[in-house]
C-alpha cells in the first residue's frame, strides 16, 4: 500500500468471544479499541458470540457487530459453526483481523482460513487451568502465532513468562491495555444472588460517612483470590469495612466463610452493581485490592478503573503477571506475596493508617493513568501498528 492508498480508512474485523454489552476485561478492552478506531475514521466489524437464535447484525458502539449463535459452552469457551462459517464469508474484505485470544474458535478460524489481509493477534492472556481444552488449544495456537504478522501483549513481563509466545519474540509488540477515563469496568459474571437494588440498599446502610472503605472488584472465581481477602479482613481494624462487588461460581462459599469468621458485616459480599453505584464506591473508597493469586490475572484491567479514580492500590507481587508492573510498589501501591493474608492484611492497614501516603500514591496512580493507560492512547498504538502492517510488503514483515 503506497501513495493515496495509505491515508485511505482501514477496514478492520475484530474477533472476540462476546462484545459489549456482554461484561468482562477483554469485551471491554475490544469495545475501547473498536470504537475508537471507528471514531477515527475507519471502517470496524467485530465478530463474536451472543444470546442469538441466529447470527444478528447490528450497529453497536459506532461499529458493525455480528452476533452469531451459541452451540456449547465448554470450559467458559463458546463453541459454534456460524463463527467460522461467517468468518470465512467476509474475511477477505478486511486489511486487518484482529484475533483476540485466548478463543479457540477464533483461533481454528484463523489456522484453516486463506487471509489476505494482515493478522493480529492481542494474547490477553495464557490458557491457565482448562485441562483437556487447553491442552486442545496449544496446538492451535501455535498455528495461529505462526501465521500472524504482529502478536501484541499487555506487558514485557506477561510476555517474558509465557511459554507459547517464547518462539515468536520477532512478532511482539507490547501495548498496554487502556480504558476510557469516564468508564466504569466491571469484571463480573452474571449472578442469580442479590439484586441492584437489594445491593444497593445494602451499601447505603450503617456506613458512617468516615467509614474507611477497602474496594475490591471481579469474579468470584479461585484465581481471584477473595477467600485470601476475607482472611486478610480478620486482621483489620473493625471500624473499616471490605466491600467485593461482583458475581461467580464462588459466592456461597466466599459467603458461609465470612460468617465462619465472623466477618458479616465487616465484610460485604455486594453482588453485580450499576455503572453508578460501581463509580460511587470507586469514589468512596480509600483502598483498592486486587488479591488475586494466580498468572491467569495477566494484567488486572480493574487497576487502571482504581488509578483513574486516584486510589492507592494493594495487589498480590504475581510472578510473570503484568499486575505488578501496572502497580508500581511504594509508587501508585503496594504489592504483597501472593496468598499471604497477614501480609496483605499489613499493608492495608499501614495505608488505612498514613492519609498522606494514600494521598500520594493515588496521585501518582492518577499520573499513571492519564500517562500510559487511557483508551485513547491504547487506540492510537493499535492504529499505528494497523497502519504499518498494512504498508509493509510480506517480505518486509519477515525481516
Amino acid at each position: 500500500m503506497t501513495g493515496n492508498e495509505s491515508s485511505r480508512p482501514l477496514r478492520i474485523l475484530h474477533l472476540g468471544k462476546y462484545f459489549y454489552p456482554d461484561s468482562g476485561g477483554i469485551e471491554t478492552v475490544t469495545k475501547d479499541i473498536a470504537q475508537g478506531a471507528a471514531r477515527a475514521g475507519n471502517d470496524v466489524t467485530v465478530l463474536c458470540f451472543g444470546h442469538v437464535d441466529r447470527p444478528l447484525e447490528e450497529r453497536c458502539c459506532d461499529v458493525h457487530v455480528l452476533r452469531v449463535p451459541i452451540w456449547k459452552l465448554t470450559a467458559s469457551q463458546p463453541i459454534g459453526w456460524q463463527y467460522l462459517r461467517e468468518f470465512r464469508r467476509k474475511v477477505g474484505a478486511f486489511d486487518i483481523v484482529h484475533v483476540h485470544v485466548p478463543n479457540m474458535l477464533a483461533a481454528l478460524a484463523v489456522t484453516v482460513t486463506r487471509i489476505p489481509g494482515r493478522v493480529v493477534v492481542h494474547w490477553h492472556s495464557d490458557v491457565v487451568g482448562k485441562g483437556l481444552l487447553g491442552k486442545l488449544m496449544r496446538p492451535l495456537e501455535w498455528l495461529m502465532l505462526r501465521r500472524a504478522d504482529a502478536i501484541v501483549t499487555t506487558s514485557c513481563h506477561y510476555a517474558k513468562a509465557s511459554p507459547t509466545l517464547s518462539g515468536f519474540g520477532a512478532k511482539l509488540h507490547v501495548i498496554p491495555i487502556g480504558i476510557a477515563d469516564a468508564a466504569v469496568f466491571q469484571d463480573v459474571d452474571d449472578d442469580t444472588s442479590s439484586g441492584v437494588e437489594e445491593a444497593a440498599r445494602a451499601l447505603s446502610a450503617d456506613l458512617p460517612d468516615n467509614t474507611q472503605i477497602i474496594l475490591a472488584v471481579g469474579r468470584l472465581v479461585a484465581y481471584k483470590g477473595f477467600d485470601v481477602l476475607v482472611q486478610a479482613a480478620r486482621q483489620l481494624h473493625s471500624d473499616c469495612r471490605v466491600i467485593i462487588v461482583g458475581g461467580g461460581e464462588r459466592l456461597q462459599e466466599l459467603g458461609s466463610q465470612v460468617r465462619a469468621q465472623g466477618l458479616s458485616g465487616r465484610v460485604i459480599l455486594a453482588g453485580r452493581l450499576d455503572d453508578e453505584s460501581l463509580r460511587s464506591l470507586f469514589q468512596r473508597a480509600a483502598v483498592f485490592c486486587l488479591p488475586s493469586v494466580s498468572r491467569a490475572e495477566a494484567f488486572g484491567v480493574v487497576l487502571l478503573e482504581a488509578m483513574a479514580h486516584g486510589l492507592p492500590i494493594v495487589a498480590s507481587d504475581i510472578a510473570g503477571s503484568g499486575v505488578p508492573w501496572v502497580n508500581r510498589h511504594l509508587e501508585t501501591g503496594l504489592n504483597v506475596p501472593v496468598g499471604d493474608a497477614s501480609a496483605l492484611a499489613s499493608a492495608l492497614t499501614q495505608l488505612l493508617a498514613d492519609p498522606d501516603q494514600r494521598l500520594q500514591m493515588g496521585h501518582r496512580a492518577r499520573q499513571r493513568f492519564e500517562t500510559e493507560f487511557t483508551a485513547e492512547l491504547a487506540t492510537q498504538r493499535f492504529l499505528d501498528l494497523y497502519r504499518r502492517l498494512a504498508e509493509c510488503v510480506p517480505a518486509e514483515l519477515a525481516t
